[in-house]
């Protein structure tokens, strides 16, 4: 993790007010996180630093590119991140864990390392289905898994047969 010190924030000399932060994420900061499903990652983040007497607000704005495999035919495919997430960071002794969005750090604390707010709000706003749009996928592949499947209709275990004329509707 030493090569994520660029993501550390020093805030205990900083003025009060509102501070900017740009950061570029790419396929060596998510292996950091032992994240390697990533062919190509393109990130860029934003991060808005406001601090105040009593906290410090921090608002994370992040677009870009991961190019992971489609699920459905394994060849890659370009998914495009972005979002915006805040995190309000306190001072206390004691842990709140009440809400993702607020980080409650010691008295002493004197920096903050966002590497690990970046990653997990990244991959929360990444889509759950990573699919080519209709038509692009590689339609070898399809055909290849359809055989597949057609094959395994014909092959069920004719034990299981009968089963498949059952009514369940006992209602009659």
């Amino acid at each position: 993790m030493r090569s994520l010190s660029e993501y550390i924030i020093k805030f205990e000399g900083l003025k009060q007010g509102t501070h900017f932060y740009e950061f570029n994420v790419g396929n060596k900061f998510f292996e950091e996180f032992d994240c390697f499903e990533f062919e190509k990652s393109a990130v860029k983040v934003d991060l808005e630093f406001k601090k105040q007497s009593t906290m410090m607000v921090l608002t994370f704005n992040f677009g870009g590119t991961i190019t992971v495999p489609c699920d459905r035919c394994l060849d890659e495919v370009d998914v495009d991140v972005e979002g915006e997430e805040k995190l309000i960071v306190k001072f206390g002794n004691e842990a709140y864990d009440e809400t993702d969005e607020i980080l409650v750090l010691p008295q002493h604390e004197h920096e903050i390392n966002v590497a690990k707010y970046i990653y997990e709000f990244i991959n929360i706003n990444l889509p759950q289905k990573r699919i080519h749009f209709e038509g692009l996928c590689n339609q070898d592949v399809i055909d290849e898994l359809e055989k597949i499947e057609q094959k395994q209709e014909i092959d069920d275990d004719p034990r299981w047969s009968t089963l498949k004329d059952i009514n369940l509707n006992k209602n009659k």
